[in-house]
């Protein structure tokens, strides 16, 4: 990267000290190959990555924004959303209000709250009143309604959002007793899952209609005010033909299951697997129990395998994004990925082996720290049975070992050509031992071909918390960066042809119609500009 005749040093070290990339010498790609859900997010920092990538290219940073907001398609990053929406705001306000009404279609109708106290907030303040108006009218049609009214803030008497929702009152020119009422019949035309809790009115909910983080934040509530119903909707669910549980991210299935291990007293890290961890546990936790407070534990393991049967049967229901490549998926479980992307990156194994339609890779992944593994698993096996019985190792990062095993077992069992490794990491790999100056990448490339082995096609899928590392740049073809916690990211790598970052990037923006959506936004502020000249003249 060259500005105003300064070349900017991209080189830098992971924690591991290998040489890796500050920037993949594109602010687009950068922006396109971060990801993090890390709660303490630097918006600053954010904030400028975006600019950088709006000054770059506009139309490609605009795509990349609403591929960060999507939660059906995209990453479905809400922080970082935030902070990009927050850095367009303060750079270009036009843009921001063309993007306004795509948030709610994309996103959430909480997200375009962001707009309220910046220079776009009448414009906010416009989108609500046309699309309530919209809603009122179609209420009294007896026709569907948006989720607005879901997300629009209640006037109650202690609330940090009164604030809000008293001025919004005053902005749609409605007194506080007309706006609670229409958010009343708005919501129970919507019949929402909160306003049945709240009013502990559990037999009007219709479980099948839940969304998805909906179902992940009350399933323990519901097994314990509505339990018979509430199994009931678990054995419907397994024989219903819909896919469901699409918009949740991965590692909410693994968290699920290890949140409902830790209340029957497991730690996953007291064993190598969940399995081992369980009977250690279990052993010392039931050695001096009294017959009440083991009447009371079964209580409680009974509950256990009925979260475990609903997590089992929500996994299942997830849409199956297929694929027959000769595919090998690799998940970091170092020390570094604890929490989140340690979730995430599991998860994704399982998902992608699980829809891998090769023989050679179907059912089977490797996972790798300072050892590498290579696991497999009955192709009927539930996923927290696949789950209990990874070895999970969590100490260095030592990709090589992965490369060496491909390379080892390519020539000595004659495997065929992989076609790719996809890598699920925070990227934060050990040096190489043999060339400490040397990329990992680079450092592959020449030691397959020492043996006269093409280096698979690699897909670097970036899970970090907050780390801005990029093992490659946009030079480097035959590999691909990805970012983010969602398996729809799969979608758009099941069929690359040109291993090229930088075709990849605008492939998949171009595919989930986000340039569509930007010339749409560029050529309606034309339109607008071309009126305010004539109004002139």
């Amino acid at each position: 990267m060259n500005f105003f005749g300064k070349t900017l040093e991209i080189l830098k070290r992971t924690w591991n000290n290998a040489v890796t990339n500050e920037s993949t010498l594109n602010f687009n790609l950068d922006m396109f190959a971060y990801s993090s859900r890390y709660y303490k997010q630097n918006y600053e920092k954010n904030k400028n990555r975006f600019k950088n990538a709006l000054i770059e290219n506009d139309k490609i940073a605009l795509a990349n924004l609403l591929y960060t907001l999507d939660i059906r398609n995209g990453k479905g990053e809400r922080a970082l959303f935030k902070s990009y929406f927050s850095a367009l705001i303060e750079m270009n306000k036009d843009y921001a209000i063309q993007i306004l009404p795509y948030i709610p279609e994309l996103g959430r109708w909480d997200y375009v709250f962001e707009g309220i106290g910046t220079e776009i907030e009448e414009a906010v303040y416009e989108l609500i009143r046309a699309y309530l108006m919209i809603d009122i009218k179609n209420y009294n049609d007896n026709k569907p309604i948006s989720l607005l009214a879901k997300w629009l803030p209640s006037i109650k008497t202690h609330n940090k959002k009164n604030y809000f929702a008293i001025k919004l009152a005053k902005k749609l020119n409605l007194t506080e007793k007309e706006y609670r009422k229409i958010l009343s019949k708005l919501r129970d035309r919507l019949n929402i899952v909160e306003k049945h809790i709240t009013n502990k009115e559990y037999e009007k909910i219709d479980y099948i209609s839940v969304p998805s983080k909906a179902m992940v934040k009350y399933r323990s509530l519901f097994f314990t005010k509505d339990e018979i119903r509430f199994k009931e909707f678990i054995e419907e669910l397994k024989d219903s033909k819909k896919t469901k549980y699409d918009n949740l991210f991965m590692n909410d299935f693994v968290k699920m299951y290890l949140d409902n291990l830790g209340k029957i007293g497991v730690n996953y890290l007291y064993g190598k697997s969940i399995k081992e961890a369980y009977k250690n546990s279990i052993s010392n936790l039931v050695k001096d129990l009294s017959l009440k407070e083991l009447e009371d534990r079964q209580i409680l393991l009974q509950r256990f395998r009925d979260e475990k049967n609903l997590i089992n049967t929500m996994w299942k229901k997830q849409l199956k994004i297929e694929f027959d490549k000769n595919v090998l998926v690799v998940a970091d479980t170092s020390g570094s990925m604890q929490g989140t992307p340690f979730e995430t990156a599991v998860s994704l194994a399982i998902y992608i082996s699980q829809n891998n339609k090769s023989d050679e890779w179907r059912n089977k992944f490797i996972i790798f720290s300072s050892d590498c593994i290579e696991y497999s698993y009955n192709k009927n096996a539930e996923f927290t049975d696949i789950l209990d019985e990874i070895p999970f190792i969590v100490e260095n990062t030592n990709i090589d070992k992965v490369f060496k095993k491909i390379l080892n077992d390519s020539v000595e069992k004659n495997l065929p050509q992989l076609d790719e490794v996809i890598i699920i990491s925070d990227m934060e790999f050990d040096e190489v031992q043999d060339k400490k100056d040397m990329s990992n990448f680079k450092y592959w490339k020449s030691e397959f071909a020492k043996h006269n082995y093409e280096l698979p096609k690699i897909i670097f899928w970036n899970v970090a918390r907050n780390v801005e590392s990029f093992p490659v740049t946009k030079l480097d073809y035959g590999t691909c960066l990805v970012s983010g916690y969602s398996k729809n990211i799969l979608k758009s790598i099941i069929d690359i042809e040109n291993f090229d970052p930088i075709d990849i990037m605008l492939k998949t923006l171009e595919e989930k119609n986000y340039f569509k959506m930007v010339r749409a936004i560029k050529e309606n502020l034309n339109s607008r500009e071309f009126e305010h000249v004539e109004e002139k003249w």
